[in-house]
């Protein structure tokens, strides 16, 4: 079992443009695991020595159990069969170990013969000793063709356990991934290495493991799939094949289980899926286009009635955001003005150039609109609101017509741009819009123009981002864009457009699906942002594993297209939400970086419950990114000083967390907050007073009680001068009922990022101290 280097890989590589070829003519997809194994060895990879049976008589199987007698070595043979078609060969009971012995090998030979009549032949194949159930000793090393991160490879935990293995693993844990075209920008090879928590055991990092295998042993590996899968890739966004580029593209191809052997690293199992390379072509969207639809000077309506109707909401809301009303126009063939809006019968008749026309017309009618308003030369945008166009079964005729008049639009003006279909609207604090369809009497918190945050809402569902800006109306976005259907312009096109508004710090992101390389593209905007200083938070839904089943291997299955994009995402530094409360968590936690930023990781605890103490320091790890150090000698004087003036040092030690019992007054937590963030030790502070206690100015002024956290000293009324005074972050939690809704809004108008859960906050910062790392 010798590594023989093939002269030149490169050989190798082209060589599977003629298997491709000839496999096809068979009408298959996949190579045989013989065919994989010829391919690794000319790229320089280890196989164990294997010998194809395609004999089927007694006689001759007899034969060649003799020669698989002579020619393995050890004392055992592996024997399977060698198909195309059955890539799972374990569940199909297509594998079998058997003793070196005349009789077995040739019971065996017969056995699987009979069983498996249509099999290409039996594969034999050395007996590889390697150590089985153990974590790092057999890995699945994969890759394949991601439409939105282009080709990606995979590195997990192997065997026939595999997906049992990674399933029962936290969500992220598992596989390792990493999409060739951003390897350069996250870290290289080494950087996947070190994200890979399978390889932290195979390269003895883990306590009592001991390094089995040299990290350049897996990385001839890495290189040599990556070699494969960017030769035999999709013509699409994120880069151009080289000239002579093939027109096959793997599929998918995978080891599993890459073995540690004595010998070094060996594949005892390999699969190669492959189809006709696609070509998917997407034209962005020019910045002309994404700035009409954000920042339109001017402004139309379609689709706006006598009486009211969707237009009609969303005339009165533009009107509301204090949009110039001489700039904003009704289409409409009505001789009277509407809401003191002028009306015009066509799209030509306008009297100026309309930046963003918004079409609230059925949806048949909106392909007629999209070209005449594109023909006018007069509008240079369009939002449309029009749901039914491709996303409900039987419009498929539909949406082709709005491409294509879309195409043609573009053809007369290339800087012409469409928002949605099935888009809620847009408002953008710049412009002075909203032309979202929801009553501001429907709305808890109707938008204003005035005062807004520095945060960028994109949304493929409009419902996802009113619903979250309703929870939490503090967020206040300069720009809140629900993108629907995507059927021109992205999420990631608006995303990567509103990161270079200096007025943005945040841009949070909902989106369900990606367009072609519109994966990478919001990797690299991660990556920007994290340069500029700048978050960009992350929900992706549609989470359905793509192509799992028994046609395809275990990378499909654990390396899916959410999970391609949690890892890429996260690795670019965004912050990637695995829930909605998540979301809003991380939400909450980036638009507070974006005024204090956090210098660090180390964390100081303060909470008036012991329950909430113990929340908070069940968020600490060892290794992880949140420190809570024991107080230094003058942080702990301090402290003390203050618990002794109030009483509070006969039943309080001082610690972190620092549980101040409900006796805990407001004077006394304003102290003790002052102190913890006027240490060098302290990076950020979570205080988190239960509101219940009566020894705090907790409720508003009202019958039946003392209470006036306004018209009193009060902790909320200081937390806006705490974190000015000390140029440090405040998380603040109140858990608490409705009772309390008005202390939690005070908070937030005080600039605090306001929890209802003190371990949910610790999760947040501990993630955005990871990804952004700013650990200690």
């Amino acid at each position: 079992m010798t590594r023989t280097k093939a002269p030149n890989p490169s050989d190798a590589v082209k060589s599977l443009e003629s298997l491709f070829e000839a496999a096809h003519a068979e009408g298959r997809t996949a190579l045989t695991e013989p065919e994989v194994y010829a391919v690794l060895k000319g790229l320089g990879l280890r196989v164990p020595a294997h010998r194809v049976i395609t004999a089927k008589t007694k006689p001759a199987l007899d034969g060649e159990a003799g020669n698989i007698l002579r020619e393995f070595p050890g004392e055992k043979v592996v024997l399977k069969i060698a198909s195309s078609k059955t890539l799972h060969k374990t569940d199909e009971g297509a594998v079998c170990v058997v003793s070196k012995e005349e009789f077995e090998v040739k019971k065996a030979l017969l056995d699987m013969r009979g069983r498996f009549p249509h099999a290409e032949g039996v594969l034999a194949c050395e007996f590889v000793e390697h150590t089985v159930f153990s974590l790092g000793h057999e890995l699945i090393l994969g890759g394949r063709q991601d439409e939105a991160f282009g080709p990606v490879l995979s590195l997990g935990v192997g065997g026939t356990h595999a997906e049992e293995a990674s399933a029962a693993l936290k969500p992220g844990i598992v596989p390792a991934i990493a999409p060739l075209k951003l390897l350069e920008e996250t870290g290289g090879w080494q950087g996947f290495l070190d994200r890979a928590w399978v390889w932290r055991y195979a390269s003895g990092k883990v306590r009592g493991s001991k390094r089995a295998v040299e990290d350049s042993a897996l990385k001839d590996w890495l290189e040599a799939f990556a070699k494969l899968l960017l030769a035999y890739q999709d013509l699409a966004p994120w880069g151009q094949v080289p000239a002579g580029g093939s027109k096959w593209a793997i599929d998918e191809i995978e080891v599993n289980p890459l073995a540690v052997s004595p010998q070094g690293l060996i594949a005892l199992d390999g699969l190669l899926r492959f189809r006709p390379a696609m070509k998917l072509a997407r034209v962005p969207p020019t910045a002309k286009a994404v700035g009409a639809l954000l920042k339109p000077s001017s402004v139309a309506v379609a689709g706006v009635s006598e009486k009211m109707n969707m237009g009609r909401v969303i005339l009165r809301n533009v009107i509301s955001a204090g949009f110039d009303r001489s700039r904003l126009f009704v289409l409409k063939d009505h001789p009277a003005e509407i809401d003191g809006v002028r009306c015009f019968r066509d799209c030509s008749s306008f009297p100026i150039t309309v930046d963003l026309l918004v079409v609230a017309v059925p949806s048949k009618d909106a392909p007629r609109l999209i070209r005449e308003s594109a023909a006018s030369g007069k509008v240079m945008s369009v939002c449309l609101i029009s749901a039914g166009i491709g996303e409900k079964a039987g419009t498929e005729n539909l949406e082709a017509q709005a491409v294509e008049a879309l195409a043609e639009a573009k053809r007369i003006n290339p800087d012409f741009g469409v928002n949605g279909g099935n888009s809620l609207g847009i408002i953008s604090a710049r412009a002075k819009i909203d032309t979202f369809f929801i009553p501001t009497y429907k709305q808890s918190a109707p938008y204003k123009a005035e005062k807004p945050g520095p945060i960028a809402f994109i949304s493929q569902s409009g419902a996802f981002a009113i619903s979250v800006m309703d929870r939490q109306p503090w967020l206040r976005p300069l720009y809140c864009v629900s993108v629907g259907n995507q059927l021109d312009i992205s999420v990631v096109d608006y995303a990567q457009h509103v990161l270079e508004d200096e007025g943005v710090k945040v841009v949070l992101v909902y989106l369900e699906g990606f367009k072609p390389g519109d994966g990478l593209a919001l990797a690299r905007t991660a990556l920007r942002a994290k340069r500029l200083g700048k978050t960009l938070v992350v929900y992706k839904g549609g989470r359905t594993p793509a192509g799992t089943g028994a046609a395809k291997g275990h990378t499909a299955s654990l390396a899916g297209d959410f999970a391609v994009a949690r890892s890429a995402l996260s690795a670019a530094g965004a912050l990637v939400a695995e829930t909605f409360d998540d979301f809003d968590d991380l939400s909450a936690m980036a638009l507070l970086a974006a005024k204090t930023r956090p210098r660090g990781g180390r964390a100081f605890f303060i909470s008036n419950a012991g329950f909430e103490a113990v929340g908070m320091a069940d968020s600490v790890s060892p290794k992880g990114p949140l420190k809570a150090d024991i107080p230094g000698h003058a942080l702990k004087e301090r402290l003390a000083a203050v618990l002794k003036e109030f009483g509070l040092d006969a039943i309080i030690d001082v610690r972190n967390p620092l549980d101040v019992t409900p006796m805990a007054n407001d004077a006394a937590l304003i102290k003790l907050a002052d102190a913890a963030l006027s240490s060098d030790e302290v990076d950020v502070l979570l205080l988190s007073p239960v509101p219940l206690t009566p020894a705090m100015q907790t409720l508003p002024a009202g019958p039946g009680h003392p209470e006036d956290f306004l018209g009193k000293a009060s902790l909320v009324k200081e937390l806006k001068g705490l974190m000015e005074r000390h140029k440090k972050p405040v998380l603040f939690c109140v858990s608490s009922g409705r009772l309390y809704d008005p202390y939690v809004k005070y908070a937030q108008e005080q600039g605090a990022a306001v929890f209802r859960a003190a371990d949910r906050a610790a999760r947040a910062l501990a993630r955005y101290v990871q990804v952004l790392d700013l650990a200690p």
